[in-house]
């Protein structure tokens, strides 16, 4: 059978090709299950097209990573994706998501409320943040995106620092930018329920 890219020692009975295509009694194939689906006798020959499915690219649908050259499917948008740290490195028609396993994010298709839309709670949100002022998450909040700076930030959301709770990195939040800007009790936390 074939172990390791080997071909190794089977069962008794039965041949299969060899080295220069010699029938070698005693030998069995790993995928002996799948050619006996064939039915007996049948032979082995080469297809063009024929082989181990590709692996899915960035933007293509998807249900599981397996299925992408990455190894990521987006959750939300069921497409193959990559991991990200802001919306640029996504490309167009796509924003970085945050994840639940770490602090970077995933490429994902924008779905919920756009960064500086009111929210309550992050699943909202596209970037899935959902920023409260400190001491009033029973108040709602707007969503927020990642950044590392202010450039990366929309329009009434320029200002790009930590906050507490976002593992070390920055948030888009309420102001024009500049030092002492940002509105009045805007530094709050990063909301993930």
């Amino acid at each position: 059978m074939i172990h390791g890219g080997r071909a190794v020692r089977g069962g008794a009975g039965g041949g299969v090709l060899a080295r220069g295509g010699a029938l070698a009694r005693g030998w069995v194939l790993a995928l002996a299950g799948v050619l006996g689906a064939l039915g007996a006798g049948a032979g082995c020959e080469e297809r063009a097209g024929v082989g181990p499915a590709a692996k899915k690219g960035v933007g293509e649908a998807c249900a599981d990573g397996a299925e992408c050259a990455s190894s990521v499917c987006a959750a939300i948008g069921g497409v193959c994706s990559k991991g990200c740290r802001v919306d640029r490195e996504c490309g167009a028609g796509y924003v970085c998501r945050s994840r639940d396993d770490g602090p970077d994010g995933v490429c994902s298709k924008p779905q919920g409320r756009a960064p500086g839309e009111a929210c309550m709670t992050a699943v909202e949100c596209q970037h899935g943040r959902c920023l409260h002022r400190a001491g009033a998450l029973d108040q709602p909040g707007h969503c927020s995106a990642y950044c590392e700076s202010a450039d990366d930030c929309p329009a009434g959301l320029k200002i790009c620092e930590e906050i507490a709770d976002s593992a070390g990195r920055k948030m888009c939040l309420p102001g024009e930018g500049g030092a002492g800007t940002a509105a009045p009790g805007s530094r709050g936390k990063a909301s993930e329920r």
